[in-house]
Order: C-alpha cells, then structure tokens, then sequence
C-alpha cells in the first residue's frame, strides 16, 4: 500500500490545474516534503491513516484523516491562488 498525494494549482478566474503527483510507501513516520511543507504518517489503524503536514520549520499545520477508498481534500488558507492537495491510500 502507497500514499498518494496529488497536487494542483487553482487560482480566482483560472481552471484549477493539475501540477504533480507524488507517492510514499504506507510505512509508520514516512514523510515527503511538497512545497516546503512534509506529510507525514503519524498514525496507521486498520483501514485509515493520520498524516500531519508540517511547516518548513517543524509546526504542524494541520492533521489530516484518510479512510481506505475515500481521499482526504486541504487547501492551505489563501484568498486568491495557490496550491491544493488531494491525499489517497493506493495499492500500487
């Protein structure tokens, strides 16, 4: 099992665009940096995952909960453009 993390870039008045996607292996404290911010896998129990996404210097920002067959959606706080991440539990 992976997760997969898909990132896009909206802004006001412009179709949201879809910029990479990036994968790490279901493994417990794995972690990936995107845009100076790293997900990390905190908790695994049965079929979800926590994962936190950290500052550049370590804060966390957010806790994000991904249920197996179902994706979890953040969107950083910004009023008129910037990146978005859709975050899945893959097979492969």
């Amino acid at each position: 099992m992976k997760i997969k993390i898909i990132e896009y870039f909206w802004a006001v008045g412009h179709k949201t665009r879809r910029k990479g996607s990036h994968k790490m292996p279901l493994v417990l404290g794995q972690s990936l940096e995107i845009n100076r911010m790293t997900f990390k896998v905190h908790k695994i129990e049965g079929g979800k995952i926590t994962l936190n996404v950290l500052r550049y210097d370590g804060t966390l920002i957010k806790e994000l909960v991904v249920e197996k067959g179902k994706s979890s959606f953040y969107r950083p706080f910004s009023m008129d453009a910037g990146h978005q991440y859709t975050v899945k539990i893959t097979r492969f």
